[in-house]
């Protein structure tokens, strides 16, 4: 697929996950959604802000942002603004999460040579589940495949992806403080998001605006930042 196809297909599945149309993230005007299920979430892939709210705080929502651009609603005052509110009701913002499409795949990185890899799938990923310090790799649930990293039979790098969505798999990378630096992270996501793509799923990569070293070795890789997202939990 290429760069427009990748896109679209993001939008139908996210729309999935959604349970909306996803004609909802070309619009030019900001969309708003009721929902039991999500108490807050907003997206946007450049043009608009869609935003999914719970019925307690939909009207604000509309109220607040309906003549909003997507870029001005998440920054500064509105974000604060939004965290105020939620915090009325026990909630608050996990936080930004920029989402990467693998769009530029032809670039080749070579394996650094003093390591050993090896591929994990769901029969046996929980293998790696004894192993703590791989919190941006693993979810410790929904993992669907790995690629790792060895030296001297020491897990020191993992390249995830979870299933969250059936055919958009999120990748996730984690390699300790010693081995940093050495291409590393380049290689297994690439090689992870190659193997991902052989399988028929269009892999994501997700990271956030100040992790500068997450951000670079997306960008190296041939991840591009399509959309952009915030969304609630609990306090």
């Amino acid at each position: 697929m290429d760069k427009s196809s990748k896109i679209i297909f993001a939008q139908e599945q996210l729309a999935i996950d959604w349970e909306c149309d996803s004609n909802v993230f070309k619009q030019d005007k900001n969309i708003f959604i009721k929902s039991e299920k999500q108490f807050f979430e907003i997206v946007t892939f450049g043009k608009n802000a869609v935003i999914k709210a719970y019925p307690y705080i939909y009207n604000w929502c509309v109220e607040l942002f309906s003549m909003t651009p997507a870029h001005d609603i998440m920054d500064g005052e509105n974000l604060f603004a939004i965290e105020g509110k939620l915090r009325e009701f026990g909630k608050k913002l996990e936080g930004e999460h920029t989402r990467y499409l693998y769009i530029n795949k032809n670039e080749n990185i070579c394996p650094p040579n003093e390591f050993e890899y090896k591929f994990f799938n769901k029969t046996n990923i929980n293998t790696l589940y004894d192993n703590k310090n791989f919190d941006n790799a693993l979810n410790y649930d929904n993992d669907i495949i790995a690629f790792a990293a060895y030296k001297d039979n020491q897990l020191v790098a993992i390249a995830g992806a979870d299933d969250g969505m059936p055919s958009l798999w999120q990748i996730g990378i984690d390699t300790l403080p010693q081995y940093r630096n050495r291409g590393l992270a380049s290689y297994l996501v690439k090689t992870l998001a190659d193997e991902i793509e052989r399988r028929g799923i269009l892999p994501y990569y997700t990271t956030w605006s100040p992790n500068i070293a997450s951000t670079s070795v997306a960008l190296k890789v041939g991840f591009l930042p399509v959309w952009v997202g915030y969304y609630a939990t609990n306090v």
